[in-house]
């Protein structure tokens, strides 16, 4: 009896921070609680609805989807064996503050001597979960009572008062994983790790945590599969010491006892149109797929839905100037060797759906055996431009495009009425300028907006060049460099992009790029192109840009005479 009254004073002591150095009757409650996932949720929602707030300063209410993740963390294999996750969960799923929870539970729980390590990629990525961790403790009066120290540079960490310590460090190929080499965590985080460097990974992280039994926790969502994470994940040898949680965007909108879920359906639904449900920015993000290193870009079948039965220009009426519709918007990829120039023209048109873009005219440029014929590439752009009355002309610049860049601006300026000369650069990489177009492309042709003429309904010379962009547009690949973690947009080997690129820019201009207005729709497409310049001398009025000169006169009052 007295044994008991005695454990009960200490847990007593324990609880209320009065003996913040003797905490073993906590972490005998505790360790009741890791082999029973039920028992281990009933223990964090009440440490969360006793000392954590959320931003609005109420009890803080997790989701389902956290709460997997932070029982998952806690809780032991009842064969003894080392806890080790691999968890997958989509952007934005609060699955970093789901296990900043954990680690703060932990602390909680063992005060005294313990090592808590939170690695990530990067400083930033680090410093997330530890700045959670952080506010925690701050927000509670009581928890921060058992805090001995915060410090937050130069080995960063937060040190309990009976000597338990959170650390956050990088592991990047800069430091080459020495935060983390000679240490032993008792517990270990470890966000982003598909971003992580497998080597760095192998020879630093996988040796630090096995002399404590750590538990070992792996979070991020999929990138390649020359990576440690895809292993834990879907190699058979890492089976049986491997747990495995794929969670999806349908399990983040669960709000459960939550307040409010990160999301809902509908705005999901609305990202995966502008992403595409096939693109590999979905299926990675928000679908969690560890998608092959090669992909394609265009689904086959949604690009021949694109087709709409109406007949292409040919090069006569082109050159007539007949049927040239209102609004056209000139796309030029420029050939480079081997390669083709192709000239695409769309026409910007409206229907049900808002504005669509048709593709009215195809033309490829051959390269001869000497190369590229420059005058003659760049008088054939103008001559089309000129004889379709197109509103701009937007060229890949990139390269040798870059060398008839000027002579077409020049040309453009003194065409009437003056053409919209665009040049346009493509830079590369996952965030570049050409993944960012082609990632538009994709998402309007999800939606039904490009229009190509039925190539079983054209001439066969005209059939021929459109099955050729429908062909180049299948082919095209979606490329992850496992050794750079990024991406890029190309054709397959022996094959070209020529088609792809025109039509990419092309469609740029004219549904991206649109007028002041917002949309074509609101403008009058046939009205006349011909500028007034009656009132040009008024400053209030007219154009700011114009190659006529001026009408000069004297705006300043003369002298008051009596």
């Amino acid at each position: 009896m007295t044994a008991i009254k005695k454990e009960t004073k200490n847990l007593k002591l324990s609880l209320t921070g009065k003996n913040v150095y003797d905490s073993r009757g906590l972490e005998n409650i505790f360790d009741k609680c890791r082999h029973d996932k039920d028992k281990m949720l009933r223990l964090v929602r009440a440490f969360c609805d006793a000392y954590l707030v959320d931003q609005k300063q109420r009890p803080l209410r997790l989701r389902p989807l956290q709460e997997n993740i932070i029982v998952h963390s806690l809780t032991h294999p009842k064969n003894g064996k080392q806890r080790k996750l691999a968890i997958l969960a989509p952007r934005g799923s609060g699955k970093s503050y789901a296990l900043a929870i954990a680690a703060t539970v932990y602390m909680f729980f063992n005060r005294f001597r313990d090592l808590i390590f939170i690695l990530a990629p990067s400083e930033d990525q680090a410093s997330l979960i530890f700045g959670y961790v952080y506010r925690n403790f701050k927000d509670n009066k009581f928890l921060d009572s058992l805090v001995d120290n915060y410090k937050f540079h130069n080995k960063p960490h937060i040190r309990m008062k009976g000597g338990t310590m959170l650390r956050r460090a990088p592991l990047a190929p800069s430091n080459q994983g020495q935060a983390i080499r000679g240490q032993h965590p008792t517990f270990c985080i470890v966000d982003e790790s598909p971003l992580i460097d497998d080597k760095l990974f192998v020879d630093n992280v996988e040796p630090a945590v096995v002399s404590n039994k750590a538990p070992f926790i792996n979070l991020g969502t999929p990138k390649s599969k020359e990576n440690h994470m895809w292993r834990y994940l879907y190699d058979d040898a890492y089976a049986p010491t491997f747990k495995r949680l794929v969670y999806t965007w349908r399990d983040a909108i669960q709000p459960g006892d939550a307040y409010s879920a990160p999301y809902n359906e509908e705005e999901m639904l609305e990202k995966m149109m502008e992403w595409g449900e096939d693109s590999i920015y979905w299926r990675t993000e928000y679908e969690c797929e560890f998608v092959e290193s090669v992909s394609q870009i265009f689904n086959s079948e949604r690009l021949k839905d694109c087709f709409s039965d109406y007949k292409i220009l040919t090069r006569e009426e082109v050159e007539a100037g007949i049927d040239i519709p209102p609004q056209v918007v000139i796309g030029v990829d420029i050939g480079k060797s081997v390669n083709s120039t192709v000239i695409s023209a769309w026409s910007v048109e409206k229907d049900e759906k808002g504005n669509i873009a048709k593709l009215a005219y195809l033309e490829e440029i051959n390269p001869r055996s000497g190369g590229h014929d420059i005058p003659y590439q760049r008088k054939r752009i103008m001559d089309i431009a000129t004889k379709m009355r197109a509103d701009k002309l937007i060229i890949d610049a990139t390269g040798i495009g870059g060398a008839i860049e000027q002579d077409l601006r020049v040309a453009c300026i003194s065409t009437s009425p003056q053409i919209h000369f665009v040049p346009f650069i493509f830079t590369g990489g996952p965030r570049g300028t050409k993944t960012q177009v082609y990632r538009d492309y994709v998402s309007f042709v999800q939606q039904g907006v490009i229009h190509i003429p039925n190539p079983e309904l054209q001439p066969p010379q005209y059939a021929k060049v459109i099955n050729k962009w429908l062909r180049e547009h299948i082919e095209l690949e979606y490329v992850m460099d496992a050794a750079n973690k990024t991406e890029r947009i190309a054709a397959p080997e022996g094959k070209h992009d020529d088609y792809c690129d025109s039509s990419v820019i092309g469609i740029h201009a004219a549904l991206t790029m649109l007028p002041g207005s917002g949309t074509f729709g609101s403008t009058n497409s046939k009205a006349s192109k011909h500028t007034t310049y009656e009132k040009r001398g008024n400053y209030s009025q007219g154009s700011l840009f114009t190659t006529r000169q001026r009408k000069v006169q004297l705006n300043k009052h003369g002298p008051i005479r009596l």
